[in-house]
């Protein structure tokens, strides 16, 4: 209960994550003790199929390590259930979504060793949550991070975006961002300046206040971040002043 429950959760909820973004998690945010034994703790549970390793990426040079159904059983015989990833899903992770679900996991530590994040939802939990309250004007953010801003606490909802949608989605998407209102600030993130402009236009009528970046320069700048924004001169500024700005 105190070592592998929180090892699988952090592994569950990030979909799919490297050993190394796994020991930066645990050193951020646990003791030392779960620290020294991590390596070990994977191996085992590994061995008994409650992780895999996700083969698909060995290119990547790091074991990239995912839940299997019967380490979500695990889980679900403690208490830690999911709507949004029963033990039952038919599939937990398409291999397509592995690097997208990398990147989300360095955004955290980025947040994390910066001194700024509170708290961390991810999709599944963000999801679960909105399957329960079965209303069309919430989001299913890849996650929403509670950060310290200027002595107080903002609501920041992340979305990474690492290929285009179509624009019949982006129209979709628009109605359910305006009535949404479980964020003070969305932040699109995004792989490269093509995919940024191509959001900055589409979401450019959306009446919440949304800033567009790079993802890797968020995670070198955090709130020095140059931010692209939807006001009407498509303004640029840090995500510092984007933050403290009053919505639209």
């Amino acid at each position: 209960e105190a070592c592998d429950v929180p090892v699988l959760l952090h592994i569950r909820n990030a979909r799919a994550i490297c050993v190394d973004q796994l020991f930066e998690l645990i050193s951020l945010e646990m003791e030392a003790p779960l620290v020294r034994s991590l390596r070990w703790r994977v191996a085992r549970l590994v061995k008994a199929g409650l992780l895999s390793r996700l083969e698909t990426y060995r290119h990547l040079g790091k074991p990239v390590l995912g839940i299997t159904h019967q380490g979500l059983e695990c889980l679900e015989a403690r208490g830690h259930y999911l709507l949004s990833l029963p033990s039952n899903a038919e599939q937990i992770l398409h291999p397509s979504q592995v690097p997208h679900a990398l990147e989300l996991v360095n955004i955290r530590i980025a947040l994390a060793k910066g001194g700024l994040l509170r708290s961390w939802k991810c999709e599944l939990e963000i999801t679960s949550r909105n399957l329960v309250v079965e209303s069309s004007a919430t989001k299913d953010y890849d996650a929403i991070a509670e950060i310290a801003f200027d002595g107080d606490c903002k609501r920041l909802a992340i979305e990474y975006e690492r290929n285009p949608k179509a624009a019949q989605r982006y129209r979709a998407i628009r109605d359910v961002l305006d009535k949404d209102e479980t964020a003070d600030t969305i932040l699109y993130l995004t792989s490269n300046d093509d995919i940024l402009y191509l959001l900055a236009v589409e979401m450019r009528s959306c009446r919440r206040q949304i800033g567009f970046a790079l993802s890797e320069s968020f995670r070198r700048s955090l709130l020095e971040t140059r931010t692209l924004t939807n006001t009407e001169d498509s303004a640029v500024v840090s995500l510092r002043d984007l933050l403290a700005a009053k919505g639209r």
